[in-house]
């Protein structure tokens, strides 16, 4: 018995949504530690989060998650990063809906309880930042921060 063109259109459909959403669930391809220098010009505090998982999905949203402390930067003339690598930090922590031309900023999250850690730091370099996650979040680390060369 033949499917008609129709039912099969459909199930190829099916099959399609199907891969999509596992891809979606996957972790994040894996991002080797990079040194950012650049001046601040946007920072703020966000204290530690917790978010319940979600009954029935795998990976991290699975479960209870906590999201730890961090200060959220805005760079702008950052160096030590490839165009194709800042569409890719930016893209994974939500600020910028999909990869684009090199960006003029740059976002990134640092992992601290000091809300004053930068306090009057203009411009710096973030030694060894990280980005791992899946569906469930993203989680950043880093090494050290530092004052940027020829910093006043």
């Amino acid at each position: 018995m033949k499917m008609p063109a129709s039912a099969r259109t459909l199930v190829a459909l099916t099959m399609s949504i199907s891969i999509i959403s596992i891809a979606a669930a996957a972790p994040l391809p894996p991002f080797q530690p990079v040194n950012i220098c650049g001046t601040i010009v946007e920072q703020a505090w966000v204290p530690t989060e917790t978010q319940p998982g979600r009954p029935g999905f795998s990976g991290s949203l699975g479960h209870d998650r906590t999201f730890p402390a961090h200060l959220r930067i805005i760079l702008e003339a950052y160096s030590g990063i490839d165009a194709t690598t800042a569409q890719r930090i930016n893209y994974w922590l939500g600020f910028s809906q999909q990869p684009s031309e090199a960006p003029k900023r740059l976002l990134l999250w640092l992992p601290t309880d000091n809300p004053a850690l930068l306090t009057s730091v203009r411009r710096l370099c973030v030694e060894g930042f990280s980005i791992r996650g899946d569906e469930g979040g993203t989680w950043t680390s880093f090494r050290q921060v530092v004052p940027a060369p020829n910093s006043p």
